[in-house]
């Protein structure tokens, strides 16, 4: 079998549609813990699973024990369900068995594996069968620039409506971590009831983001040169230090600097062809024209050096008896020159 979809997979798992044996794995685990749980609380009644439903875990199991159970007939059920979660631990010789059965697995067994947090060797023979001859997935972490879809996604699928502003900032502050941001989005349907309409209060009320002081408002404050703005933002998190650490600041501004300085030069290339290349939802590009106005391609080389030097004194390279925040008001000066 092909590689497929998730969408695809749980399409056919709701419509009773199972295959012998499946296999999720992947660096993000979002997607194989979504489809794992479905066939957990689904393939079988709650009435048929103490007979014919088994959960082996990876660092207490082997291949050996884990076919036994899939070589079982069911008990007053037409299937077995074997579910192999943190398969990540099974050793290298146990995949070799796994080869051998599906040359011919249990026709009334619905095998299934959570490879989790690593990607599947699929060089290896036991890796090539497995890609060929299970209902195989394998996820990667989304990028940066795929978050903001992606929630957009999530948040219209259960009504809500936000402009971009709104969802940026959310993302921005959540990350890319996908079970996290699922559980925000949950969080707000349940918190918002009938009111499908989110704003900035909304997202500061149920999520704890303030909506004046986060990472994405820092950014765009230094883009549109509003430096009393960033000054009162870098302020805000010298005061809370855990909430807003200083080497996630360094990150995000590394990123906005260095796609400034490819923003610079590609002037006079399509906003879509821009926005490709900086793997950045569209919406940012007004932010990145106003920084370019504000800041020269030299500034912002010279921006660019300074954080590098902000990032080794944050780290102890280069001997300072001042604190992050305060070297991070440094750069912001700087900057302002």
């Amino acid at each position: 079998m092909a590689a497929n979809s998730f969408d695809g997979i749980l399409r056919d798992l709701k419509a009773g549609k199972y295959a012998p044996v499946y296999f999720f794995a992947g660096e993000e685990p979002f997607y194989a813990q979504q489809l794992l749980d479905y066939i957990e609380h689904n393939a079988l009644d709650e009435a048929e699973r103490s007979f014919n439903q088994t959960v082996l875990y990876g660092k207490d199991t082997n291949m050996l024990q884990i076919l036994e159970e899939a070589k079982r007939f069911p008990m007053m059920s037409d299937k077995m369900v074997v579910l192999v979660k943190e398969a990540q631990h099974l050793k290298a010789a146990d995949w070799e068995l796994l080869s051998g059965y599906l040359e011919q697995p249990q026709p009334s067994t619905i095998l299934a594996f959570g490879h989790m947090h690593k990607k599947l060797d699929k060089r290896s023979k036991a890796g090539k069968a497995i890609k060929a001859k299970t209902v195989f997935l394998e996820s990667e972490p989304l990028r940066d620039y795929q978050v903001i879809p992606w929630l957009e996604g999530q948040l219209g699928s259960k009504g809500f409506q936000a402009n971009t502003a709104v969802v940026a900032a959310m993302a921005e502050q959540v990350g890319t971590d996908l079970s996290r941001l699922f559980k925000e989005v949950d969080k707000l349907d349940v918190a918002m009831g009938e009111n499908r309409s989110l704003t900035p209060e909304d997202i500061e009320r149920h999520i704890g983001i303030s909506k004046d002081y986060n990472n994405f408002e820092l950014v765009a404050a230094i883009a549109y040169r509003d430096m009393a703005k960033a000054f009162k933002i870098v302020h805000y998190f010298s005061k809370n230090p855990k909430e807003h650490p200083v080497q996630m600041i360094t990150g995000i501004l590394f990123n906005f600097v260095n796609n400034l300085i490819q923003y610079h030069s590609m002037k006079g290339k399509a906003e879509k062809q821009i926005a490709s290349a900086l793997k950045v939802h569209p919406y940012f590009l007004k932010q990145f024209s106003s920084a370019a106005r504000h800041y020269s391609n030299d500034q912002a080389h010279v921006m660019l050096a300074e954080l590098l030097e902000f990032d080794r004194k944050c780290k102890g390279v280069i001997p300072s008896s001042s604190n992050e925040y305060e070297h991070l008001r440094e750069w912001l000066i700087k900057c302002a020159l």
